[in-house]
């Protein structure tokens, strides 16, 4: 397996939960709001896995080869997918903050709740479509061999911190429990 497969990998499962917070901002739209516990257990895994873990290894061990070996000439494109991560950062803190006058029923909240996560999803999915069908293939051109395991290696590293696949079963099962909250039948008073 190569450092891309691996991203490619997490991409997939992001992709999933952000397909899961798709349905739940329709529910909200259709005032059938999950609880705020969906949204609790959907910051764990976007706040530890999509960004701590996934963009941690894009952006401190990929960028960082990158940046030793072309020097300035991946600054465009390495430059604009870190503002991305850094603004799918600032639409996860706006979910997070809106979360107890959601739960609450406050208007407001819940509108500032849709606006992050409508922001949030379709930027992360672009973001990631630009990844996996642009910048990962040039990456793939510029690397040698011994640069790939190299980068194989840190990731290999990383993932064993966390707990290798666990981790990542564990972000799988997180992701499951997500959706379990939204095909729940009761809706009395689900905010809460």
């Amino acid at each position: 397996m190569k450092a891309i497969d691996i991203l490619t990998r997490e991409h997939g499962l992001i992709l999933r939960a952000l397909e899961v917070l798709s349905q739940a901002q329709k529910q909200i739209e259709k005032n059938q709001p999950p609880p705020k516990a969906f949204f609790d257990k959907a910051l764990v895994f976007l706040r530890g896995f999509a960004d701590q873990f996934h963009h941690f290894k894009e952006e401190y061990l990929m960028f960082g080869l990158l940046a030793l070996k072309k020097g300035d000439a991946f600054d465009g494109p390495i430059g604009g997918l870190r503002f991305q991560h850094e603004r799918c950062r600032a639409c996860i803190d706006g979910i997070s903050n809106s979360l107890t006058g959601y739960a609450d029923g406050d208007d407001i909240a819940t509108t500032t709740l849709l606006e992050n996560l409508a922001a949030y999803i379709s930027l992360l999915r672009r973001h990631i479509y630009e990844e996996d069908h642009t910048f990962f293939k040039m990456v793939e051109k510029e690397l040698s061999r011994e640069e790939e395991d190299i980068l194989l290696m840190q990731f290999n590293k990383e993932d064993e911190k966390m707990g290798d696949q666990n981790f990542y079963d564990q972000n799988r099962q997180r992701v499951d429990e997500m959706e379990t909250y939204l095909r729940r039948e009761d809706t009395d008073d689900r905010r809460l």
